[in-house]
């Protein structure tokens, strides 16, 4: 690395939590950690206090092409998603600016697109020195857009959070007692997190209602199993109502703890019995990657493609989604510390193509 070419940092900052969001925070940590000069360009929207310093973008679009006239860092970092913006970022290049994107996620919208959105796509692959696709797939749809394969690499967007000395306390610190108490209670938890009433083809895009049937499944099986769903947002209130009363029908309502509060989740992985991700869509989770990261066993549907180590189930089966959680509990995983090697190697990857 060289510390003396500077970096910015374009997409959002937490708050709030989201999976690019703690990728970029975790980026600044280890540009930081090595002396690295950056500013962070945050596009969130919100004004909320941030734990670093940030530029509030209030209009991304409008402070994209300001920002050409600007005085600019050594290299360009993007994170947004849409190609206006990874466009006019491109044209960075010629003042001598190199141009990086990270592509988070992508729809596969070639045909969609118009000659103007077409022609717009193309010359962000010229001028951008490189796309990092955070799942092959990804890689392919950027390479049915036309974006040259050589500039492709990919590399999940998982960044280990650093839990050495004080910081591993401090992050447990956050975590409100009642939280920990529910753990003490229950010798083995499941943790889960998402939102709760986005839908896709109908059903629950997080699957929350997947969660808690395939829990009453396995309940009486396992006495000493509870259960903790992190709600990252709501959409439809009713939904959460009808999954409480659910469970409380079945008697498991003091097993199973919903969480509303802004907290960082990883700590809860490391301590959770198992992970679990039954989402109907999905991109390249970190939760799952960070979940393989601390030795916890991960359970995630079949919907694409999982990271090395997962076990999945069929999309949408809430009793195979038992089955496997019941093999994970009554048998774990052995080798998943070979899995942590790999989520390891992704930033080095990630700085190689920065600097």
């Amino acid at each position: 690395m060289k510390p003396n070419k500077s970096i910015a940092e374009i997409g959002v900052y937490p708050p709030p939590v989201g999976g690019i969001s703690v990728h970029i925070e975790r980026l600044c940590d280890r540009l930081e950690q090595e002396g690295c000069p950056f500013i962070i360009y945050d596009g969130s929207g919100q004004s909320a206090i941030k734990d670093r310093p940030v530029v509030p973008l209030p209009s991304i679009e409008k402070w994209s092409w300001r920002y050409l006239f600007q005085r600019n860092e050594d290299i360009i970092h993007n994170h947004f998603l849409r190609w206006q913006m990874r466009f006019t970022l491109s044209l960075l290049k010629l003042k001598g600016k190199k141009i990086v994107h990270t592509i988070h996620s992508l729809r596969n919208d070639s045909g969609q697109l118009s000659a103007v959105h077409k022609m717009m796509v193309y010359m962000t692959g010229v001028l951008s020195d490189h796309f990092v696709a955070v799942s092959p797939e990804i890689k392919d749809k950027l390479v049915e857009l036309k974006i040259p394969a050589r500039k492709i690499s990919v590399i999940p967007a998982f960044i280990p959070p650093d839990t050495s000395g004080s910081n591993a306390a401090l992050a447990k610190e956050t975590i409100p007692a009642f939280i920990w108490d529910f753990f003490a209670k229950h010798p083995r938890v499941i943790a889960a997190n998402g939102g709760v009433g986005n839908l896709y083809n109908g059903s629950e895009l997080y699957g929350l209602d997947l969660c808690v049937d395939a829990f009453i499944e396995l309940a009486h099986e396992f006495p000493d199993v509870g259960y903790v769903y992190c709600i990252t947002h709501v959409v439809d209130d009713s939904m959460v109502h009808a999954a409480k009363e659910k469970l409380q029908n079945a008697g498991l309502s003091d097993r199973f703890l919903f969480v509303q509060e802004k907290i960082p989740f990883y700590p809860l992985i490391q301590e959770a019995a198992l992970f679990v991700r039954p989402t109907r869509s999905d991109g390249d989770a970190i939760s799952i990657r960070e979940a393989l990261y601390f030795g916890t066993p991960a359970i995630a549907s079949n919907v694409v493609q999982r990271p090395n180590g997962t076990v999945v189930f069929a999309d949408g089966d809430a009793h195979d989604f038992a089955a496997k959680c019941r093999d994970a509990l009554v048998s774990p995983p052995n080798g998943l510390a070979a899995y942590k090697e790999e989520q390891e190697q992704y930033v080095e990857q990630l700085k190689d193509i920065l600097f």
